[in-house]
């Protein structure tokens, strides 16, 4: 096997792909199970009822639901309101709008809300100040109130029409009004318990803070005031009279309930399944069928004019400005769900019938050819956006314009292909926000050279599935026969919807079979000697001293598009690991992150960056990355390295005692340092053996001649016999120096480390450096509160009882001699458990294990 490819065989690479293919295999089956429910409900269903009673829907019924609608969002931003204060959190209300707007209709949209909705509040929220611990209680309020809320909204409609329910559902009435009493019973004795009791709760390791009585009960009552909203919205478009709104409101809550609990996206398919068998006996499922996609439609609508708005606000608000950057901006996410519905739009309305009038006026307008291409073509863009979507949620320009164009071209194929001005309308709107969000599209890449996952394809193949499923209902009356492809006139629509699905199942064929055949890039390979060059150029030109390593030879390098920045990188098992922030100016940044998220993914790896810095989270937050703090790293300003007063009496006693044992420093210059090469190995031989410890790799500095003879050294004498020496890393700037390399005899001083580094500071500080980096502290400032996160806690219990395995405490004591300030390093990673696997997989290319 060649370095850099992925091994499939074995048990190991077989469960790996079993667990890679079960997500997809999962929506599989619930696509099954979505469609069986439609075919069984469509048998009662005629097609073109449905679409007249959409077509008479009554205009105020439709404002009507639109503000019922309206309601409902309001209800989720006051229901974020209580769960900011449940935490103790205050923020702009821009970032509220954006978090709460977004966050819930994403969540809603793509289904997982918990996790979807989380990941949109941790960009809005996080940009403000708010914690991430925080966030997770923020969710964890949000999830747990809408549970026991929707619970009592559905007890109470059970009391109220509990009779009428009972018939429809041929259940006992008084055991519905039972339960309803059970369940009512219930939820209040836990708003008592939370007036009651103060202490946190412990769900096995988790500790949860119990929110006052007064919290508990508004969002119990913002979940009731929501499902309000958005049955209301839907009943309105029901047929007036045929059911009262207490029952349907029963029917709403089980019908929510069961499509939260399938993860199916927006409960499509489950939801319209429970209301219609429940509504079978009160409304005709064609009329039900009706309201449905009505309330869909005006669901989707606010939804874009609610983005818009929230957009617009941010133009004018220099608070919500702000968040918005901070945020990594969420237009690309947000326009790659909707570029998706779009797509999806396009698709069913090639498969579908046109209105017969709307067809009558265009045989008058247009040749037949012109309504055949176009319906025909506008059903292939509609396939192509499925594919362009997930390429605007990686920010690629590419993908923009791409969108932009279909976007463009489907304005005229819309109206050519039957006079469909309303699906005009909509992609008019999605012309606008591609425009407005222009600038967060700025990755020079080509949206086909993206790795599209398992699940994408799988996304794609049910929207087709689907579509294929509603033409077959639509033309369920048409008899089939082979010669029914090779009919063309104004009035044939079955033949034209037909080859048009078949165009897309082709088009989707082939770009999923490219995917699969194309040449997989980006092999771990050792640099050349001119990327060694090339790095070394970039490092020169900018400040950070620490990146020196990867002049050691033993990453690999992945460089810009420009070739003014670079990351360096190594590969163990599955892990891609980036060795701290990239290399070079910062607006380089973003690009080198994505590719190489891609790359790693192209592989089936995860994506890990070790060591990166606090400021560029928000970078590894937008490519989805997890966060872990993996400790401080020490670094001592110079300036006021001055060795006067109280606090630096310890290193003035190091200095009088290392004197009188005879310690002197000698600064080597790298011309130097490389005659002096062979005392140098005596001593790195000397502290190996001691130690009994092989030379380190990766993140630690390891004793390569050619790299030691590359810099400054620090070369301490004892009596005029060297025993110890540390080399320095520096860039052409020679603001910043990092300790590369430290190594000591055995025999030498107990003083002599602590003497050595102080003279260095001194001279670093004589030369006009700024700052002194000492490195890391593994686990440092890890705290462990009631409320901190699971590796919080365990490391802090690795920090306060490793000390046999590894000296942490020590570390940390010895470095704070020197009075250094202490910033956090972290690491980001992909995946559920990815951070704790590169973790482990960086501790072992660090002890110098490369095993691909």
């Amino acid at each position: 096997m060649e370095e850099g490819e992925v091994p499939v065989d074995g048990p190991q690479g077989m469960m790996g792909w079993m667990r890679r293919l079960m997500a997809p295999a999962i929506a599989l089956v619930a696509c099954g199970i979505v469609l069986a429910l439609l075919h069984g409900l469509s048998h009662g269903i005629d097609y073109h009822a449905m679409i007249r009673a959409m077509r008479r829907t009554p205009d105020r019924l439709l404002y009507w639901s639109a503000g019922a609608t309206a309601i409902s969002y309001l209800a989720l931003i006051a229901r974020d309101i209580c769960a900011l204060r449940y935490v103790g959190a205050r923020i702009p209300a821009s970032a509220l709008l954006l978090g709460s707007f977004c966050g819930s209709a994403l969540g809603n949209a793509v289904g997982f809300g918990a996790l979807t909705g989380g990941a949109v509040r941790y960009r809005a929220y996080g940009a403000v100040g708010v914690q991430s611990d925080q966030i997770t209680r923020i969710m964890l309020f949000i999830t747990a109130g809408f549970g026991v809320g929707l619970a009592a909204y559905a007890a109470a409609a059970a009391l109220f029409a509990g009779k009428t329910i009972a018939r429809l559902l041929h259940l006992s009435p008084m055991a519905l009004q039972v339960g309803g009493i059970v369940v009512l019973v219930a939820v209040a004795v836990l708003v008592v318990l939370c007036r009651i009791r103060r202490a946190p709760v412990r769900l096995g390791s988790w500790t949860v803070e119990v929110p006052g009585a007064g919290l508990t009960l508004a969002q119990i009552l913002l979940t009731a005031v929501d499902l309000i909203g958005a049955a209301a919205a839907l009943w309105f478009l029901l047929p007036e009279g045929k059911v009262d709104f207490a029952t349907f409101s029963a029917i709403y809550a089980a019908a929510t309930a069961l499509g939260v609990i399938s993860h199916v996206p927006g409960g499509i398919g489950v939801f319209e399944a429970v209301v219609v068998f429940a509504l079978g006996s009160k409304v005709s499922p064609s009329l039900a069928a009706a309201a449905l996609l009505a309330y869909r439609a005006v669901y989707f609508l606010l939804l874009l004019a609610g983005y818009e708005l929230t957009r617009l606000a941010g133009k004018t608000n220099k608070a919500t400005e702000r968040v918005l950057r901070g945020a990594g901006l969420l237009a690309p996410i947000y326009l790659s769900v909707v570029t998706f519905a779009i797509g999806v739009m396009l698709i069913v309305s090639g498969a579908t019938p046109a209105f017969g009038k709307r067809l009558a006026l265009l045989h008058d307008l247009l040749p037949l050819w012109a309504v055949e291409m176009s319906n025909f073509f506008g059903s292939l863009a509609g396939v192509l956006l499925l594919f362009v979507a997930r390429g605007l949620f990686h920010r690629l320009d590419g993908a923009w314009w791409l969108a932009l164009l279909l976007a463009i071209l489907n304005l005229g194929l819309s109206v050519a292909k039957g006079l469909a001005w309303d699906e005009a309308v909509v992609i008019a709107f999605f012309i606008l926000m591609l425009l407005s969000t222009r600038r967060q599209f700025t990755r020079p890449a080509s949206f086909l050279r993206q790795p599209f996952t398992a699940e994408w394809f799988v996304g794609i193949a049910v929207v087709l599935a689907g579509s294929s499923w509603i033409l077959f209902f639509a033309f369920r009356d048409v008899a089939y026969t082979h010669d029914l492809w090779w009919h063309f006139e104004f009035d044939e629509q079955a033949p034209r919807a037909l080859r048009a699905l078949l165009g897309m199942a082709v088009l989707a064929l082939a770009l999923a079979t490219g995917q699969l055949l194309r040449t997989a890039p980006g092999r771990v390979e050792p640099p050349t000697g001119a990327e060694l060059d090339q790095a070394e150029k970039i490092i020169g030109d900018q400040g950070r001293s620490e990146v020196v390593l990867a002049l050691m030879g033993d990453k690999s390098f992945l460089f810009s598009t420009s070739g003014r920045g670079f990351l360096m990188y190594a590969k163990r098992g599955r892990s891609w690991v980036a060795l701290y922030d990239p290399v070079g100016p910062r607006e380089e940044w973003p690009e080198l992150i994505w590719r190489f998220v891609e790359l790693a993914d192209e592989h089936g790896g995860r994506a890990a960056f070790y060591q990166v810095r606090a400021e560029s989270l928000p970078l590894y937050l937008d490519a989805g990355l997890k966060i872990l703090k993996l400790g401080e790293e020490a670094i001592v300003p110079l300036a006021d390295f001055t060795l006067q007063g109280g606090r630096w009496s310890g290193l003035r006693y190091a200095l009088k005692r290392g004197e009188r044992d005879g310690l002197a420093i000698e600064m080597l210059a790298p011309e130097v340092a490389e005659k002096r090469i062979a005392t140098l190995t005596r001593i790195s031989d000397a502290w190996l053996a001691s130690r009994r410890a092989k030379e380190k790799s990766f993140s630690v500095a390891a004793f390569e001649p050619s790299f030691i003879a590359a810099q400054s050294v620090a070369l301490l004498t004892q009596g005029g016999e060297p025993v110890a020496f540390v080399s320095l890393m520096t860039t052409d700037q020679r603001k910043e120096a990092t300790v590369g390399i430290m190594r000591h005899t055995p025999d030498a001083s107990a003083y002599a480390m602590e003497f050595l580094f102080t003279c260095i500071a001194r001279r670093l500080r004589e030369e006009g450096f700024e700052r002194f980096c000492l490195g890391m502290a593994p686990l440092s400032g890890i705290n462990r509160s009631p409320l901190a996160s699971r590796w919080h806690r365990i490391a802090g219990l690795v920090w306060a009882h490793g000390g046999r395995v590894y000296n942490f405490q020590g570390l940390r004591t010895f470095k704070n001699k020197f009075h250094p300030g202490w910033e956090p390093r972290y690491l980001a990673a992909s995946g559920a458990i990815g951070p704790f696997v590169a973790l482990a997989d960086v501790v072992a290319l660090a002890g110098g294990s490369n095993k691909a």
